[in-house]
């Protein structure tokens, strides 16, 4: 039997964990044991499984939440500064763009009478079944048959003209062919113009006019050459301009048109030049 430890001096034992003869230690806490030793793997996993739906709904949440930062930066850069060094005060948050509606003119403007006279003045027409035209301000009936007379007219004075050029004789004729074709070239444009704004049609080329000739008569034309060629010519020529004055003076008396009546002046003035060259030209042949 053993005999029991031999009392210390004061007559108590010292036990394992007492620091003194009187007191006793408080006995050690264990230590809670890690994660990793006490969890086990089914909390782990649920957790893994829950990811996918939490990132999901992360994801979702970040485009507003994007926007909303970003407006807030550009709202806080766009800020105009205190002019006494303060804070930037924001600028006003833009409403809206509201939907424009752009209305388009339905009312004219009244044209300059400038703009819209070519020549001369305003003038509109509408052809009737025969190709004449209905003249409106401006512009009268006579004005439009002037027109479309000379079209044809000088038409022919250009055919004539194209003869000489090949056929003539003397080559004052060919010389005095070639300034007549110039000068009627550019009326007829000038006519064709008029005709043109006013909705109307030259008359036909064979159509009866004073000075016209007949066909039979250009046919017979064609066939001389040399100082026949020139006779010839030169009396058709005094016939035809003597025709074309004739259509001026008409013009003249009866016209509305200013560009019509002022062309018929110039047409009497220049044709009656021409026929005076012609007929000295013609007492020469004689």
């Amino acid at each position: 039997m053993r005999g029991r430890p031999e009392s210390p001096p004061g007559g108590r034992v010292l036990r394992q964990g007492i620091t003194d003869g009187s007191e006793r230690a408080r006995p050690r806490r264990p230590s809670r044991p890690s994660v990793s030793q006490n969890r086990k793997g089914p909390p782990v996993t649920t957790t893994i499984r829950r990811l996918p739906a939490v990132t999901a709904r992360v994801t979702a949440a970040l485009p507003g939440a994007l926007t909303g930062v970003l407006a807030t930066a550009l709202l806080a850069g766009c800020g105009t500064p205190d002019p006494a060094g303060g804070a930037a005060s924001p600028a006003p948050v833009a409403a809206s763009p509201a939907t424009t509606v752009e209305t388009p003119l339905t009312s004219e403007a009244t044209p300059s009478p400038e703009a819209t006279q070519t020549p001369g003045s305003a003038l509109s027409a509408t052809p009737d079944e025969t190709g004449a035209a209905k003249p409106s301000a401006g512009t009268n009936a006579a004005d439009v048959v002037f027109a479309r007379q000379m079209v044809p007219h000088h038409l022919q004075a250009l055919e004539l003209a194209r003869l000489a050029q090949t056929r003539a004789g003397d080559p004052w004729v060919g010389e005095f062919a070639a300034k007549v074709a110039t000068a009627r070239d550019t009326d007829i444009r000038t006519f064709k113009d008029w005709l043109d704004m006013w909705g109307a049609e030259p008359l036909p080329r064979d159509h009866a006019m004073p000075g016209m000739q007949k066909r039979a008569e250009i046919e017979a034309l064609a066939k001389l050459n040399g100082s026949s060629f020139d006779r010839k010519y030169v009396t058709l020529m005094i016939e035809h301009d003597n025709g074309a004055i004739k259509l001026a003076r008409a013009e003249q008396a009866g016209g509305a048109f200013e560009g019509a009546k002022a062309l018929a002046v110039a047409t009497v003035t220049s044709l009656g030049a021409e026929v005076k060259e012609l007929k000295k030209y013609r007492a020469l042949l004689d």
